[in-house]
């Protein structure tokens, strides 16, 4: 591996010179790019890690309007649907949860520059401007007074005497709230909530203003500002092995249905977390009875004419500037990781619940 100080100067020099611009010639396909939300300023990463600060958003928009073409969502699926080539340049940019700073700092943004992008929004979360679990156990974890919290829940305890000790707290229950039902992350964020007066809430949900969702009338705006809203779950529940199948139905149509009566027709999907992990054969024939048109994962990789629409991969934008440039220049390299995931998804299917997947075919990079 090379060492840290070494990559950082390599990264720059190879842009600029132009040898990323080689390893271009190798993608397959147009990349499908995930953000969450934009800030002006971080006051704490470890409670704001999802958002990328305003000045490196600003230069990565910049990079991809000089190297790429951004499209829309609507175009990626006509290139898909109709048999055109699938353009390497082209680059579609979302945006994960529906965080208002979508409305305030990305849509004006992209708005002036004239690009498309997507949002996929947790309708509950929108309807009733709920923040999201884990911003209440990182919040607890990192600031209630307390040296030591239990949990009945999960019947654990936590020690918070240091702030490292916290941290690794907050990252452990966020794990365990992730591989669990619904109803085990609610009460895991309701004890998290219960460690803090409310008065105390108030004042770090003033601070934390960047983790507030939008609501309905944000989300008509930013439509009206060229984005396409789409579904992220209602409960931004992650569709994996433990969720019911009666909740993961739920969990798409009265997401899918309460964005086409507050918004728009709802065509796409993006599943909460989105790793392999994450997406039970029970929730991919519920996105495929949704009668979505494409739904996305996190797993790495291109769009490319074998990929399964119903399990596309889509590319997390790094908040570090040369280390995105460098990752969108090799996006080919990331073909190999959607493949194999496509085969571990066939290989854990249960008989009952069948995933069809398209084969993959031919040489990936």
């Amino acid at each position: 591996m090379i060492p840290a100080t070494i990559r950082r100067l390599a990264l720059p020099v190879s842009r600029i010179s132009g040898v990323q611009r080689l390893f271009r010639l190798r993608s397959r396909g147009p990349t499908v790019l995930f953000y969450h939300g934009v800030e002006e300023k971080i006051v704490d990463p470890e409670i704001q890690w999802v958002h990328t600060l305003l000045g490196v958003f600003e230069r990565q928009i910049a990079f991809l309007r000089r190297q790429r073409e951004v499209i829309s969502l609507d175009d990626l699926y006509e290139c898909l649907v109709s048999g055109k080539r699938l353009e390497p340049r082209h680059i579609v940019l979302t945006f994960d949860d529906g965080y208002k700073n979508n409305l305030g700092i990305v849509a004006p943004l992209l708005q002036s520059w004239n690009l498309p992008f997507t949002i996929f929004v947790s309708t509950r979360h929108i309807s009733e401007r709920r923040r999201f679990p884990w911003y209440f156990i990182r919040v607890a974890m990192l600031y209630a007074e307390k040296r030591q919290i239990h949990f009945e829940s999960i019947q654990k305890s936590f020690d918070l005497s240091t702030h490292e000790k916290r941290v690794t707290a907050a990252r452990s229950i966020i794990a365990t709230a992730k591989k669990a039902p619904l109803n085990l992350t609610e009460n895991l964020a309701k004890e998290c909530m219960d460690q803090l007066a409310p008065e105390r809430w108030a004042e770090l949900n003033a601070r934390f203003m960047s983790e507030e969702p939008m609501d309905w009338d944000d989300v008509r705006r930013t439509q009206s500002m060229g984005a396409t809203i789409a579904s992220h779950c209602h409960d931004h529940c992650i569709l994996h092995s433990k969720q019911s199948e009666q909740e993961v139905y739920r969990q798409l149509n009265e997401s899918k249905a309460a964005i086409e009566k507050k918004a728009a027709d709802c065509k796409y999907f993006a599943y909460p977390n989105g790793t392999a992990d994450d997406i039970s054969g029970v929730a991919y024939a519920a996105v495929k009875s949704a009668q979505f048109r494409m739904a996305f994962t996190t797993v790495r990789g291109e769009i490319t004419p074998d990929c399964d629409c119903l399990v596309a991969p889509r590319i997390f934008a790094l908040p570090d500037y040369e280390e995105f440039c460098y990752l969108v220049n090799r996006s080919s390299r990331q073909n190999e990781i959607y493949r194999t995931t496509r085969w571990q998804w066939q290989s854990k299917v249960s008989a009952d619940q069948p995933m069809v997947l398209a084969n993959s075919e031919g040489e990936t990079s």
